[in-house]
């Protein structure tokens, strides 16, 4: 009797192990199974995320067509159009951009633009305060510039060619903006042209055209140059015929006691607005000059920028100044940021600028309400907010 308790209680013991055994086999396979589901879901999420950016690629590239031309320095590149991503290494084209309304496409701008614009571009670009800034007009980061993946960088003329160099290896476009005709030049900051109007004209349409291609802003690229041939022909119908002998002379005064002398943009400006630049005669390019020889020149009016202000107050300020001409007649005119009397012309310079001046050396043959009324124009329908400029 003893040994068949014995017998009894030994098979159930081994019934329990086998129970046991057997409800670990079945977790662990459980186990198993549910991590070979997860990891299977993980790969498929992967492949589908995969998949959705290779046809957002794809879709992007079916709405795309390849662009070859040439550049302001006469390099050829290759785009595909319209562009998603563009970092702006050049001021004038970032402005250009806002006129466009292709801000959103800008991922990235130089790190002097509020200095080389204006703090409007706050208004007419809203969050520029947040982009990268890698680099300036001259020295840039091609690491962080390569970093954000741009369709394209638009450079200014004065940028370091083997930077540029670099982008291009790493298959990046590089486009050279100078605003200006007449191809690269071997100082770019004191051109030699053989027509500086017909240059600058060119050169400026070229920029605001090419840059529309590029953003698939064809459209209003067009209506901006329109816009400035239209107050062109009001400066030219009111003061184009003015002769030599009778024009305003005016000196351009900039920061570092320089100067735009001959085959900069604002000479033409100033020409077409029915004066004369008179450091044209005797500096090429954006040079120093001394003020000894702004004494000899006396002008009939003086110009500064008004993100200069501190050239301006000085001229007005300091007792050297006091003999000269346009002091003692209270003609040193400040002007407005809206203007651009530059070395190279963006697109408000001949909209507005040319407007600008010219009524302020001819104010009985253009009145400040026709400069009020462009300036407004051109606000609302190109940066798309109302001007709070004073005229």
């Amino acid at each position: 009797m003893k040994q068949l308790r014995l017998k009894v209680a030994v098979l159930i013991l081994a019934a329990l192990f086998l129970l046991t055994a057997c409800g670990k086999k079945e977790g662990s396979v459980s186990q198993t199974t549910e991590a070979q589901s997860s990891a299977a879901a993980e790969t498929e999420q992967s492949k589908t995320e995969s998949q959705a950016e290779a046809q957002k690629e794809s879709q992007k590239a079916a709405g795309q067509e390849s662009w070859t031309f040439k550049d302001q320095a006469d390099n050829e590149v290759t785009v595909k159009i319209p562009v998603e991503r563009m970092v702006v290494m050049q001021h004038h084209s970032l402005d250009i951009l806002a006129q466009l309304g292709a801000q959103d496409k800008v991922v990235a701008t130089e790190k002097n633009w509020k200095k080389d614009l204006g703090a409007y571009m706050e208004t007419v670009f809203p969050g520029i305060d947040s982009l990268p800034t890698p680099g300036d007009l001259t020295e840039w980061n091609v690491e962080e510039i390569a970093a954000l993946k741009p369709d394209v960088v638009i450079a200014a003329s004065q940028a370091k060619p083997e930077a540029i160099q670099q982008l291009k290896d790493l298959g990046i476009p590089v486009v050279v903006v100078s605003l200006r005709g007449e191809g690269k030049q071997a100082e770019a900051q004191s051109p030699r042209l053989s027509d500086a109007d017909k240059a600058y004209t060119d050169g400026c349409e070229w920029a605001v055209k090419t840059l529309g291609k590029l953003t698939g802003t064809d459209s209003k690229a067009d209506d901006i140059w329109n816009f400035c041939l239209e107050s062109r022909k009001l400066v030219d119908d009111a003061v184009g015929s003015i002769p030599d002998d009778q024009r305003v002379r005016v000196f351009i005064a900039n920061e570092g006691e320089q100067t735009y002398g001959n085959d900069k943009y604002v000479g033409s400006q100033l020409l077409r607005a029915g004066a004369i630049n008179v450091a044209a005669q005797e500096i090429q390019g954006y040079k120093p000059y001394t003020f000894e020889k702004l004494a000899e020149w006396n002008p009939d009016v003086i110009i500064v920028q008004d993100r200069y202000k501190d050239v301006y107050d000085q001229i007005t300020v300091d007792a050297k100044y006091k003999e000269l001409k346009a002091v003692k007649e209270n003609k040193v005119l400040l002007a407005p940021y809206w203007t651009k009397p530059w070395g190279n012309p963006d697109t408000d310079s001949i909209a507005l600028g040319e407007l600008w001046l010219a009524s302020q050396f001819y104010p009985d043959k253009i009145s400040k309400d026709v400069v009020l009324e462009r300036a407004k124009a051109f606000y609302k329908n190109f940066y798309g907010v109302d001007f709070n400029g004073s005229v």
